[in-house]
């Protein structure tokens, strides 16, 4: 699940969006996998807003960090984040852009209306 391109190439040509899902629909639903956890999608959310250090997440979702560096694990192996060191600290962000499409989209079917978020 590891693809630089997980979608077949020129999707845009391929026939109707059925035959471009049904070309990639194992590589879709394996990242879907990845995704439908509840601690691994709190910390992807967090990640659409910007770079995020593991002891963010850990204050964040108040889980150990041996389970933050575990999930956090899994999203890099299915190619869905990317890291990169800083000093004493390494800052996780979302590398995927269709893993961005998806948080996008959750947030508008699910989040809060616009004008309506809380302040930061």
């Amino acid at each position: 699940m590891n693809d630089d391109r997980p979608f077949t190439e020129d999707s845009s040509t391929s026939g109707s969006a059925l035959d471009v899902l049904q070309d990639n629909a194992e590589v879709v639903a394996g990242m879907l996998r990845v995704l439908a956890h509840r601690d691994r999608l709190l910390m992807l959310c967090r990640m659409s807003e910007g770079e995020v250090s593991v002891g963010q997440l850990v204050e964040m979702t108040g889980l150990a960090q041996s389970s933050v560096s575990q999930h956090l694990a899994v999203l890099r192996e299915a190619g869905a984040v990317q890291v990169r060191p800083e000093a004493q600290t390494r800052l996780y962000s979302i590398a995927d852009p269709h893993v961005a499409a998806i948080l996008n989209a959750l947030c508008a079917a699910y989040g809060p209306p616009p004008g309506k978020r809380a302040a930061a």
